[in-house]
């Protein structure tokens, strides 16, 4: 719900509110904040996984009629293709145009069906039998058959897949990993085979990766699909600049009924003041990008309304079990942070302190009986560091150089100066870090300050996939595949994702994040926190709580 209710300010109030919030040191994230590492999966244990029957938003769009609304997103390449990271905002106008065979609304963490009407489950879960609706339409006027789905997914599975862009990062790769066969037994079904059970699937397929994509637009683009994405979402692909926007209008045929708007207009805005001002001025309708040093002023205009949306991504530092070998001076750089500046400072309090370990507040499997793992103690710390015979070593602390990152880095350095270390840091370019990351010979490469946004909201999706010695997090940028014992969490990652019962599955991963940590300790939570969802006080029908999560679903929204 929003925090205050709508109205409209005076020139001089806006003006002077602008002026104000310019002047601050406000910053943001911008372009490639994470090929491919955006994401996360869905909560469970309910008997409705075995199979379902309902629909995905369902009822009818609702709003005033007409307009256009615009979106500041951090930066497009006009490139919009399911297989392709380049940016949030490419990654939003996919959200927009295509839709999937099932659905989260962030509303509720539960898959539920959209283009698949109903599915089926074997016994022994290895094999998913997916019914499609009928009469649903591409916007290139094509028919949605399992063609089509075949099409869609097989390129996600398939590295050799003709039809995908050069360094396309294919988000259901992993997935795929575990898919035997996915075959079409006629026009309206889609039967997909897995190897082993996987409770996460319906929820991964609700993920960018798993849009439908019209088999008539793959064969006749190729590679080239992400510049003409023709999908059966609420939105149709206008024109795309790279570096300015991507325009989509309202699609008479989406199922659900034409959208309220005429238009919607994805628009890159990088430097924070513009992006208030704008807000301020109507110039944007809204965003998820608003600078977190601006909330105050923000609260205190009529001419916007900020939204309060569940705390849902994390911000975390990982370390370098190559360059940080000792787990006792690893334990000590995680009970040096001071969790409670970084929440009040860095994102001037819009989160929350990391209870969970890992997994934040809004998803299933939050525990607060892992809150000690993200306890300051710098007593202790001081006392490990010379146990250790650490004091005095210089660590080295990578962090980019916008939005919440650098007071982190700077309070994180004063924090690790305090218990004996020497500290060195380096503010690098948001377009260049995450490649940094990525390279464990990186000078800096001793603790990495990043984020990992909910794309699917399960635990599987964030302690799965950074605690596995296998996964970006354990191999490329912690090492934590090189510590003996690593491997030996895979089984148990496996059996927690694929229980049934919700207090079971919470505490199979309670037990697995408390011995990731004592025993491994390569990733540090700094916070849970939202991204800054704001609107002008016309905006109607957003579901904000997706738009937190850079997911976009704007079908009911209207001006």
């Amino acid at each position: 719900m929003p925090d205050q209710t709508p109205g409209s300010p005076s020139p001089a109030s806006t003006s002077s509110s602008v002026s104000a919030i310019a002047s601050q040191d406000v910053s943001r994230r911008t372009m490639l904040r994470g090929a491919g590492l955006l994401g996360v999966g869905v909560g469970f244990g309910l008997p409705a996984l075995l199979s379902a029957c309902g629909a995905a938003a369902d009822d009818a769009a609702g709003g005033s009629k007409g307009g256009t609304l615009t979106l500041a997103i951090d930066a497009t390449s006009a490139v919009n293709d399911p297989a392709f990271y380049t940016s949030l905002g490419d990654w939003m106008a996919v959200d927009c145009i295509c839709r999937g065979l099932t659905f989260i609304s962030f509303e509720t963490n539960e898959p539920a069906p959209d283009l698949a009407k109903k599915w089926t489950i074997s016994d022994d879960r290895l094999t998913y039998t997916f019914t499609l609706r009928e009469g649903v339409t591409f916007h290139d006027g094509t028919t949605l058959t399992s063609a089509d789905v075949l099409a869609s997914l097989g390129r996600q599975f398939d590295p050799e897949d003709k039809t995908l862009p050069k360094g396309a990062t294919r988000p259901l790769a992993r997935l795929g990993a575990n898919v035997a066969s996915l075959t079409a037994p006629d026009d309206m079904t889609v039967t997909m085979v897995l190897k082993q059970p996987d409770r996460t699937l319906l929820a991964k397929l609700s993920d960018i990766g798993g849009r439908i994509i019209s088999k008539a637009a793959l064969d006749k683009y190729g590679a080239d699909i992400g510049k003409h994405l023709v999908g059966t979402g609420p939105f149709a692909f206008s024109s795309a600049t790279s570096g300015q926007s991507v325009t989509l209008k309202a699609f008479d045929g989406f199922r659900l009924g034409k959208p309220p708007l005429d238009r919607l207009v994805l628009r890159q805005v990088q430097d924070p003041s513009t992006i208030v001002s704008s807000l301020l001025s109507g110039d944007v309708s809204a965003t998820q990008f608003a600078p977190y040093s601006a909330v105050s002023q923000l609260r205190k205009e009529s001419a916007v309304t900020v939204y309060d949306t569940p705390h849902n991504a994390n911000a975390i530092m990982m370390i370098d079990a190559r360059r940080v070998p000792e787990l006792k001076v690893r334990k000590a750089i995680n009970l040096a942070i001071n969790r409670k500046a970084i929440l009040q400072q860095a994102f001037y309090g819009i989160g929350a302190e990391p209870k969970g370990y890992a997994i934040p507040p809004a998803q299933t499997g939050y525990d607060t009986a892992l809150a000690d793992l993200s306890a300051q103690d710098a007593a202790q710390a001081t006392r490990l560091v010379e146990e250790a015979g650490a004091k005095g070593r210089t660590i080295r602390l990578m962090a980019a150089s916008d939005s919440w990152h650098p007071k982190a880095a700077q309070i994180i350095a004063q924090n690790l100066t305090d218990v004996g270390f020497k500290v060195a840091t380096t503010s690098v370019d948001p377009a260049t870090y995450f490649s940094r990351l990525l390279d464990a010979n990186d000078d800096y490469h001793d603790l990495m300050i990043w984020e990992r946004n909910t794309y699917v909201p399960d635990p599987d999706d964030m302690v799965g996939a950074m605690a596995s010695h296998t996964g970006i997090y354990g191999s490329k940028l912690s090492g934590m595949d090189t510590l003996k014992g690593a491997a030996s969490l895979t089984d148990d990652l496996y059996a927690a994702k694929n229980l049934t019962d919700a207090k079971k599955r919470t505490a199979a991963y309670t037990r697995i994040q408390r011995r990731w940590a004592e025993e491994y300790m390569v990733l540090s939570m700094l916070a849970c926190f939202s991204n800054l969802v704001v609107s002008g006080s016309n905006v109607t029908g957003m579901n904000t709580d997706a738009l937190a999560n850079h997911r976009c679903y704007m079908e009911k929204a209207g001006v």
